[in-house]
């Protein structure tokens, strides 16, 4: 087996784990172990070398794909028509969570600046112990 065939291998195999792990992560982020999330990270960075190296190996001249290569590009078609949905899914949720906390951030800088600065005029304050 040649070396590309080893990645393309690779490539499949890391697709599927991604797929697999991204099946897994609720649509809710609060719901999420960030254990979870963090796997999937590094299996997308790894799938994203694997993809390099793949495309290293085919941008000599003279590459020509296998028909065994073929299936397996068309598998990974396949997945990844499964996975782009999955993946869209999590980006919007994701999205919506830190619209969210950057308006409670926005919320809460609007009350800070009213209670910081108290006027004395014309107010009692007790300073009994």
């Amino acid at each position: 087996m040649a070396l590309y065939q080893n990645e393309l291998a690779k490539v499949l195999q890391l697709t599927e784990d991604v797929y697999n792990q991204a099946k897994t992560i609720h649509s809710n982020m609060k719901d999420n172990d960030d254990s979870k999330l963090d796997e999937l990270q590094s299996l997308f960075e790894k799938r994203g070398q694997a993809i390099l190296r793949l495309d290293a190996f085919i941008q000599k001249q003279g590459h020509q794909w296998t028909l065994e290569d073929r299936g397996i590009i068309d598998q990974l078609k396949t997945l990844e028509a499964k996975l782009q949905p999955l993946i869209t899914r999590l980006y919007e949720s994701f999205s919506n969570q830190m619209k969210r906390i950057n308006q409670t951030k926005q919320a809460s800088k609007k009350y800070i600046g009213a209670y910081q600065t108290v006027s004395t005029d014309g107010s009692f304050i007790d300073k009994r112990n």
